[in-house]
């Protein structure tokens, strides 16, 4: 389990009680991305990942926000609202750590999926930030996604 999900397994843990991929995708989603794997590797993966992630943002633009604050409230709900779980932003120096929770990409994509899928998330990252006004700045995967979901991502140069 990594430092994501340890420092707060009891939200987590109540989280996933509630909630995981749907039981009509996940053996679907499985397949695709067995399929996936067969037919890519797993770096052309993640660039289709975080390609489908700037997609998925960019259909769901997001406000201009003054403050920190306000973008993790904007971004944790819309999150919540998917039932994708929720994100936390922090500034650490130079860079902004990027904490997501409970994303159903390890359930929906299975074990053999975790290299690749959270591009996704990568992606999706990228795009908003970018739209935020942080163009020329890089989202990059900081942590090993856990097997809640979670996972973090350092905003950069």
């Amino acid at each position: 389990m990594n430092e994501v999900a340890k420092s707060s397994a009891p939200e987590v843990t109540e989280h996933l009680a509630r909630q995981q991929c749907s039981r009509q995708w996940r053996h679907f989603l499985h397949a695709l991305a067995a399929e996936f794997a067969a037919a890519l590797p797993p770096a052309d993966l993640r660039t289709l990942s975080q390609r489908i992630g700037q997609r998925f943002a960019n259909e769901l633009p997001l406000q201009p926000q003054p403050t920190l604050e306000g973008l993790e409230g904007q971004l944790s709900a819309l999150w919540r609202e998917l039932d994708w779980g929720w994100v936390q932003l922090s500034q650490q120096g130079a860079q902004l750590e990027i904490r997501h929770f409970c994303s159903p990409l390890t359930a929906a994509f299975g074990a053999s999926g975790v290299e690749w899928a959270a591009g996704f998330l990568e992606g999706a990252y990228q795009h908003w930030f970018d739209q935020q006004g942080a163009p020329g700045l890089k989202v990059a995967q900081s942590t090993e996604t856990d097997a809640w979901g979670c996972v973090s991502f350092r905003l950069g140069r």
